[in-house]
């Protein structure tokens, strides 16, 4: 889909230049933005990166749970 999009100079400035440093287009960079944006919107992240939210973990690594036996059992608080 195709649209456009009008910006101030200043913005548009920011925009070349960010697009140019990191090697991409200046459409790709608003996409990937709006990507983000609208990922922390519909998915209520707080902000974590899609890679993030659907990691699925190492298939290699025993699951953290498995260790919870050797946890000591909590110390009953001087101020209870």
């Amino acid at each position: 889909m195709n649209f456009n999009l009008y910006l101030d100079d200043r913005t548009a400035k920011e925009l070349d230049r960010t697009a140019k440093k990191l090697g991409e287009t200046r459409s790709g960079l608003i996409r990937k933005a709006l990507r983000e944006w609208l990922d922390k919107k519909t998915l209520g992240s707080p902000g974590w990166p899609r890679l993030i939210l659907e990691w699925q973990g190492a298939p290699d690594m025993k699951p953290f749970e498995s260790y919870r036996g050797d946890l000591l059992a909590p110390h009953e608080h001087d101020f209870s």
